[in-house]
């Protein structure tokens, strides 16, 4: 089988590339999307928080009219937050103002993905890449049956440990330190007082989130996804993601008390990349394109994606668009999406390593380091920017990292 266009996996990055491409080429391109899951987008493997448009402006700047690109129709948004809350290991609250919502992601992305049916794009469902022969990709379809492939341009789409990347020499060997372990309850049937649906909560300590944190993401005012990240070098292997969202749901004083006598809708786990992109996400030679979590392209201090996927998908479309029907370059897709995006993501990925660098060791060092920030920090650090005394402090954090280990703090 022979297309124009075959995009592999059909999550954010992938639903936003394959939906845009079909609207640019019309009947003019064959395109074919493939994805693992029944119903793609489902179940849905993340917090589901989007900043919203003023906020991604500011996090964002240089993408273009970033306000309408990130503005989401209102039927996909099921709560409105103003405010970020974060739990230090001891129990301190820090509070900044910081505007976005929880969005329906699973209905937003399968509704992508119908658009682009019914504009002629087909999508294999319950589909795997189970391999590469002679320049052409196989995948076992639904009934199991193998299909052989031949496309003019692939996307690999297909997550933190994208085959695509790996068939065609763009995946990177990377430290474990470089990932996070995710595991979420949806959680319904919310009663208690201190339960705020405009606030979002978020939690560091060693017992429910080594090496990264833990949050409660409003959904509506009985509902929340309540989730936990861990990276294994942080956590010693002492303790197991599933375990620490045990730990989180049962033991922490305030999230046990908002979720006593609720119900688990259900439980999702997942894997985010959190290093910086990899350094090479296009092949023009072998026409290939990563776009997403394939390619790295997440904010690392947080682990957002689900931004910085549509903008590397809509620039993906843009530049196949391009490349197949005005004879443009593929390159021209990781000059773009580098041009809009690189300066968050080194950002990003600095305030990622102070953090690993401040939490190497026991909570009570975090709540040290923690209890010297002020809501104007917090507030720089959550748009991706790093605070003045944070950059002046950074050489020096070894140092007292070992006078704070001698006093036992």
């Amino acid at each position: 089988m022979k297309v124009d266009v075959l995009v592999v996996g059909l999550g954010p990055a992938g639903a936003t590339t394959l939906n845009k491409i079909t609207k640019l080429a019309g009947n003019d391109l064959s395109i074919l999307g493939v994805d693992k899951r029944e119903r793609p987008g489902f179940p849905v493997q993340c917090g589901e928080f989007m900043p919203s448009p003023e906020e991604m402006a500011i996090l964002t700047p240089d993408v273009p009219d970033a306000k309408n690109f990130f503005t989401f129709d209102s039927k996909y948004i099921s709560s409105r937050t103003n405010r970020i809350s974060f739990h230090s290991p001891q129990g301190k609250i820090i509070q900044t103002p910081f505007e976005g919502y929880t969005i329906h992601r699973g209905i937003w992305n399968e509704d992508l993905l119908l658009t682009a049916e019914q504009l002629g794009a087909k999508i294999w469902r319950s589909s795997r890449v189970i391999g590469m022969e002679n320049n052409k990709i196989l995948i076992s379809q639904k009934d199991g049956s193998p299909e052989s492939v031949q496309a003019r341009v692939i996307v690999g789409a297909d997550g933190a440990r994208s085959r695509i990347a790996r068939y065609y020499g763009l995946a990177e060997k990377r430290n474990i330190e470089h990932f996070v372990y995710t595991k979420q309850h949806i959680i319904t049937d919310i009663q208690s007082l201190k339960y705020d649906s405009t606030d979002i909560q978020m939690f560091f300590g060693s017992q429910y989130a080594p090496g990264a944190y833990a949050w409660v993401i409003p959904k509506d005012k009985n509902t929340a996804n309540v989730g936990v990240g861990l990276r294994t070098p942080m956590s010693k292997r002492e303790i197991t993601v599933s375990q620490a969202l045990e730990n989180f749901v049962s033991k922490h004083p305030y999230v046990s008390e908002i979720t006593e006598q609720t119900s688990i809708e259900s439980t999702i786990g997942g894997l985010v990349p959190v290093g910086l992109p990899l350094k090479k996400t296009v092949d023009e030679q072998k026409r290939v394109i990563l776009v997403g979590d394939s390619a790295c392209q997440v904010v690392s201090s947080v682990g957002g994606g689900i931004p910085t996927s549509m903008v590397a998908g809509s620039i993906a479309a843009e530049t196949i668009y391009n490349y197949t029907v005005k004879k443009g370059s593929l390159t021209e897709y990781e000059a773009k999406w580098k041009a809009q995006m690189m300066a968050m993501f080194n950002r990003a990925y600095k305030l990622r390593r102070l953090f690993d660098k401040i939490s190497s060791g026991s909570d009570d060092q975090v709540q040290w380091y923690l209890n010297r920030l002020r809501s104007s920090d917090v507030c720089a650090v959550v748009h991706c920017q790093v605070p003045l005394k944070v950059t002046l402090g950074f050489p020096f954090i070894k140092y007292v990292n070992f006078i704070l280990k001698k006093w036992q703090i």
